[in-house]
C-alpha cells in the first residue's frame, strides 16, 4: 500500500472514531457548550468539516457546517455558533464534506508541489487531516464529558 492509500485510510479511520463521539447525543445537546469558552460537539464538526473543505485541491464543498465562523477558536468562542442541523443531520454533512475532500485529493498528480493551504506540500497536507480529526474528536469526547454524557469507551 503506497504512502497516499495509508493517509487516506487513517483519514477515513479518524472520521469513523470521530462519529463514534456522537453517538447517543441528543439535538438538543450538539449546539450546548459545557462551559462559555468550550466549543460544543456541532462547534467542533463545523471547524473540522470547514478545513477539510477548504485545504483539499478544488475548492470549498459547499456545506452549512462550511461556515467561516468555525475557522479558529478566536473566531467565534465569545459568539457561540448554533446552526439549524441535528445530530444525525451534521453527521451527514461532516461526511459529504470529507468524501468531497478525499475526492479533491485523489487528483493530486505531485505531491511534493507546494499545497496552497499552509507552507507545506500537498503530501504534507494530506498527513495532516487525519492528525487535525482525531485531535478534534478528543475535544468532543471531552465536551461530552463535561456534559456529563456517557460515551463509547474512548
Amino acid at each position: 500500500m503506497d504512502k497516499v492509500a495509508v493517509l487516506i485510510e487513517a483519514w477515513d479511520t479518524a472520521h469513523w472514531e470521530f462519529s463514534l463521539a456522537f453517538e447517543g447525543l441528543a439535538d438538543e445537546d450538539l449546539w450546548t457548550r459545557p462551559h462559555p469558552k468550550l466549543l460544543s460537539v456541532g462547534e467542533i464538526a463545523g471547524h473540522v468539516a470547514l478545513w477539510e473543505s477548504v485545504s483539499a485541491p478544488g475548492g470549498t464543498v459547499e456545506s452549512p457546517l462550511v461556515d467561516q465562523r468555525f475557522r479558529y477558536y478566536d473566531g467565534h468562542a465569545d459568539n457561540p455558533v448554533r446552526l439549524d442541523l441535528t445530530v444525525q443531520q451534521t453527521l451527514a454533512e461532516l461526511k459529504k464534506v470529507h468524501e468531497a475532500a478525499k475526492s479533491g485529493f485523489a487528483v493530486v498528480t505531485d505531491w511534493g508541489a507546494k499545497s496552497p493551504w499552509g507552507d507545506g506540500t500537498w503530501m504534507e497536507n494530506l498527513a495532516y487531516r487525519p492528525f487535525h480529526v482525531a485531535y478534534h474528536c478528543g475535544q468532543a469526547y471531552s465536551v461530552r464529558h463535561l456534559m456529563g454524557h456517557t460515551t463509547t469507551d474512548n
